[in-house]
């Protein structure tokens, strides 16, 4: 009898913990109405494809602000999705983890666009970035994925942003090419980026 109701516990308790999950991760905040008119391609090789984790707005760690996770494997190749000129990096990190304490642990590379806005790159692996000054081109690796900073799990987080700061106003939105056309990412979706 103990053990019965005991497990009857643990049940109706994961039943609410998966509900929760559900709901953490399905729901997302207001983001900036800022679209940017440049199509992206999406940051990693041709020919590959990765599920979009967390999206604008998400509860996790984008409340307000519109960025993308990239769920994606250490090691992985990560490409321009435009064109410009190297900004900033990091790459001396190797320490990640989802307590805040590793939130300024993360690498990443920001890269100026010809029309002043950046698109930034983040939780690459130590000694992951391939360019550290000059021009890239869209497409051009640019470094490697990994789990540095304030991370759940190993991805890229990847965002394009109006001026440095963390202002909702101050993100835009984007758009991708990808196989399924030009779009703009949703949460829970997988895109591939096209060989052409």
């Amino acid at each position: 009898m103990l053990f019965l109701r005991i497990l009857k516990i643990v049940i109706v308790i994961s039943i609410v913990l998966a509900i929760g999950i559900f709901i953490f991760f399905s729901i997302s905040t207001n983001v900036t109405p800022n679209i940017d008119s440049y199509v992206y391609e999406l940051p990693f090789k041709k020919g590959n494809n990765y599920k979009v984790v967390q999206g604008y707005g998400g509860l996790f760690s984008h409340r307000h602000i519109a960025a993308l996770d990239f769920e994606m494997p250490v090691g992985t190749p990560v490409h321009a999705a435009r064109g410009g000129i190297i900004y900033s990096y990091k790459d001396d990190s190797d320490e990640g983890g989802i307590f805040s304490k590793y939130k300024n642990k993360a690498n990443y590379i920001i890269i100026q666009h010809d029309d002043g806005s950046f698109g930034c790159y983040w939780h690459l692996q130590k000694n992951g970035i391939l360019v550290k000054k000059g021009k890239v081109d869209k497409g051009q690796q640019i470094g490697i994925s990994g789990a540095t900073g304030l991370v759940l799990r190993p991805h890229l987080h990847f965002s394009v942003k109006l001026k440095l700061n963390y202002q909702m106003n101050s993100f835009t939105r984007t758009k991708f090419n990808s196989t399924k056309g030009v779009v703009i990412l949703e949460r829970g979706e997988t895109y591939e980026r096209p060989v052409h």
